[in-house]
Protein backbone atom coordinates (compact mmCIF):
# COMPACT_ATOMS: atom_id res chain seq x y z
CA UNK A 1 0.00 0.00 0.00
CA UNK A 2 1.30 3.45 -0.89
CA UNK A 3 2.22 5.93 1.81
CA UNK A 4 -0.40 8.70 1.65
CA UNK A 5 0.66 10.59 4.77
CA UNK A 6 1.05 14.33 4.53
CA UNK A 7 4.54 15.87 4.46
CA UNK A 8 5.81 17.28 7.74
CA UNK A 9 8.37 19.68 6.22
CA UNK A 10 7.03 22.42 3.99
CA UNK A 11 10.29 24.32 3.35
CA UNK A 12 12.06 23.85 0.04
CA UNK A 13 15.72 23.03 -0.40
CA UNK A 14 17.91 25.83 -1.73
CA UNK A 15 21.14 25.57 -3.68
CA UNK A 16 22.87 28.37 -1.78
CA UNK A 17 23.01 27.07 1.79
CA UNK A 18 25.72 24.43 1.93
CA UNK A 19 29.39 23.84 2.64
CA UNK A 20 31.71 21.14 1.34
CA UNK A 21 34.39 20.00 3.74
CA UNK A 22 37.40 18.05 2.54
CA UNK A 23 39.51 16.18 5.06
CA UNK A 24 42.52 16.37 2.78
CA UNK A 25 42.00 19.81 1.18
CA UNK A 26 41.53 22.34 4.00
CA UNK A 27 42.48 25.37 1.88
CA UNK A 28 39.91 24.44 -0.77
CA UNK A 29 37.04 24.00 1.72
CA UNK A 30 36.61 27.73 2.43
CA UNK A 31 36.80 28.86 -1.20
CA UNK A 32 34.40 26.32 -2.72
CA UNK A 33 31.62 28.13 -4.63
CA UNK A 34 29.86 25.28 -6.42
CA UNK A 35 29.43 21.55 -5.89
CA UNK A 36 26.97 18.85 -6.86
CA UNK A 37 25.34 15.79 -5.43
CA UNK A 38 26.21 13.43 -8.26
CA UNK A 39 23.60 11.44 -10.08
CA UNK A 40 23.46 7.66 -10.08
CA UNK A 41 22.65 5.41 -13.01
CA UNK A 42 21.55 1.80 -12.85
CA UNK A 43 22.50 -0.20 -15.90
CA UNK A 44 19.94 -2.22 -17.75
CA UNK A 45 20.01 -5.55 -19.50
CA UNK A 46 18.22 -6.08 -22.78
CA UNK A 47 16.30 -9.33 -23.17
CA UNK A 48 15.46 -9.87 -26.84
CA UNK A 49 12.16 -11.50 -27.77
CA UNK A 50 10.65 -12.04 -31.24
CA UNK A 51 8.02 -9.34 -30.74
CA UNK A 52 9.45 -6.80 -28.36
CA UNK A 53 12.73 -6.40 -26.50
CA UNK A 54 12.34 -6.33 -22.73
CA UNK A 55 14.54 -4.40 -20.35
CA UNK A 56 15.61 -5.86 -17.03
CA UNK A 57 17.39 -4.45 -14.02
CA UNK A 58 21.10 -4.14 -14.66
CA UNK A 59 23.96 -5.32 -12.51
CA UNK A 60 25.87 -2.11 -11.70
CA UNK A 61 25.28 1.28 -10.19
CA UNK A 62 27.38 3.98 -11.82
CA UNK A 63 28.03 7.12 -9.80
CA UNK A 64 28.67 10.38 -11.65
CA UNK A 65 31.65 12.55 -10.69
CA UNK A 66 31.66 14.96 -7.79
CA UNK A 67 32.41 18.30 -9.48
CA UNK A 68 33.44 21.44 -7.62
CA UNK A 69 34.32 25.02 -8.45
CA UNK A 70 36.47 27.09 -6.12
CA UNK A 71 37.99 30.56 -6.02
CA UNK A 72 41.77 30.39 -6.22
CA UNK A 73 43.64 32.32 -3.53
CA UNK A 74 46.36 34.74 -4.64
CA UNK A 75 49.20 32.44 -3.55
CA UNK A 76 47.55 29.53 -5.41
CA UNK A 77 47.68 27.46 -2.21
CA UNK A 78 44.35 25.71 -2.70
CA UNK A 79 45.10 25.07 -6.38
CA UNK A 80 48.53 23.65 -5.50
CA UNK A 81 47.23 21.35 -2.75
CA UNK A 82 44.90 19.73 -5.26
CA UNK A 83 47.57 19.67 -7.98
CA UNK A 84 50.03 18.02 -5.58
CA UNK A 85 47.52 15.32 -4.72
CA UNK A 86 47.03 14.54 -8.42
CA UNK A 87 50.72 14.62 -9.34
CA UNK A 88 51.96 12.56 -6.41
CA UNK A 89 49.42 9.80 -7.01
CA UNK A 90 50.75 9.06 -10.51
CA UNK A 91 53.87 11.07 -11.29
CA UNK A 92 55.92 11.89 -8.19
CA UNK A 93 59.24 13.54 -8.94
CA UNK A 94 61.01 11.72 -6.10
CA UNK A 95 60.25 8.96 -3.64
CA UNK A 96 60.18 11.24 -0.58
CA UNK A 97 57.47 13.36 -2.22
CA UNK A 98 55.35 10.25 -2.68
CA UNK A 99 55.89 9.12 0.94
CA UNK A 100 55.09 12.59 2.37
CA UNK A 101 51.86 12.82 0.40
CA UNK A 102 50.92 9.28 1.34
CA UNK A 103 50.96 10.31 5.02
CA UNK A 104 48.31 13.02 4.44
CA UNK A 105 45.39 10.75 3.55
CA UNK A 106 42.80 9.10 5.74
CA UNK A 107 44.17 5.57 5.44
CA UNK A 108 40.70 4.10 5.76
CA UNK A 109 40.18 2.11 2.59
CA UNK A 110 39.27 -1.40 3.65
CA UNK A 111 37.34 -3.63 1.31
CA UNK A 112 36.42 -7.22 2.15
CA UNK A 113 38.69 -7.08 5.17
CA UNK A 114 41.76 -6.10 3.13
CA UNK A 115 43.48 -2.76 3.70
CA UNK A 116 45.14 -1.27 0.63
CA UNK A 117 48.71 -0.04 0.83
CA UNK A 118 47.86 3.10 -1.15
CA UNK A 119 44.78 3.86 0.97
CA UNK A 120 46.20 7.20 2.07
CA UNK A 121 45.72 8.50 -1.46
CA UNK A 122 41.99 8.46 -0.78
CA UNK A 123 40.11 10.93 1.37
CA UNK A 124 36.56 11.52 2.54
CA UNK A 125 34.49 14.68 2.07
CA UNK A 126 31.18 15.88 3.47
CA UNK A 127 28.66 18.15 1.80
CA UNK A 128 26.67 19.81 4.59
CA UNK A 129 23.23 21.04 3.56
CA UNK A 130 21.69 23.79 5.71
CA UNK A 131 18.02 24.62 6.14
CA UNK A 132 16.41 28.04 5.72
CA UNK A 133 17.58 28.99 9.23
CA UNK A 134 21.21 28.00 8.50
CA UNK A 135 21.02 24.91 10.66
CA UNK A 136 22.77 21.79 9.28
CA UNK A 137 20.12 19.27 8.25
CA UNK A 138 21.73 16.70 5.95
CA UNK A 139 25.28 15.46 5.47
CA UNK A 140 26.25 13.83 2.21
CA UNK A 141 29.34 11.76 2.99
CA UNK A 142 31.62 10.88 0.08
CA UNK A 143 33.76 7.84 0.86
CA UNK A 144 37.28 7.21 -0.40
CA UNK A 145 37.45 9.91 -3.04
CA UNK A 146 40.35 10.94 -5.23
CA UNK A 147 40.77 13.72 -7.84
CA UNK A 148 40.60 12.93 -11.54
CA UNK A 149 40.90 16.38 -13.10
CA UNK A 150 41.83 19.98 -12.34
CA UNK A 151 41.11 22.86 -14.70
CA UNK A 152 43.71 25.26 -16.03
CA UNK A 153 44.23 28.88 -14.96
CA UNK A 154 44.16 31.30 -17.89
CA UNK A 155 46.18 34.52 -17.46
CA UNK A 156 45.36 37.46 -19.73
CA UNK A 157 46.03 41.22 -19.89
CA UNK A 158 42.90 41.82 -21.99
CA UNK A 159 40.34 41.97 -19.20
CA UNK A 160 39.16 45.44 -18.14
CA UNK A 161 37.62 44.33 -14.83
CA UNK A 162 39.20 42.38 -12.03
CA UNK A 163 38.05 38.79 -12.36
CA UNK A 164 39.10 36.35 -9.70
CA UNK A 165 40.30 32.97 -10.81
CA UNK A 166 37.94 30.08 -10.44
CA UNK A 167 39.10 26.54 -10.94
CA UNK A 168 37.10 23.36 -11.24
CA UNK A 169 37.96 19.84 -10.22
CA UNK A 170 36.35 16.42 -10.53
CA UNK A 171 36.53 13.53 -8.11
CA UNK A 172 35.71 9.84 -8.13
CA UNK A 173 34.72 8.02 -4.98
CA UNK A 174 33.55 4.58 -3.89
CA UNK A 175 30.05 5.74 -2.90
CA UNK A 176 28.16 8.45 -1.04
CA UNK A 177 25.53 8.23 1.65
CA UNK A 178 23.12 10.59 3.37
CA UNK A 179 22.85 11.09 7.09
CA UNK A 180 20.85 13.46 9.24
CA UNK A 181 23.12 16.24 10.47
CA UNK A 182 23.55 16.67 14.19
CA UNK A 183 24.67 19.95 15.59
Amino acid sequence: MADTSQPTVFDYATGTQWRLGFQRLPKTTWFCTAANIPGINLGEAQYPTPLHDLYLIGDKLTFENLNITFIVDEELQNYRELLNWLVVMWAPQKYSQWVDELKKGDGNVVQKGVSYSDSNFYSDATLIVYNSKNIPKVNVNFKNMFPTSLSSLEYSQESSDVEYFKASASFRYFYYEFETATW
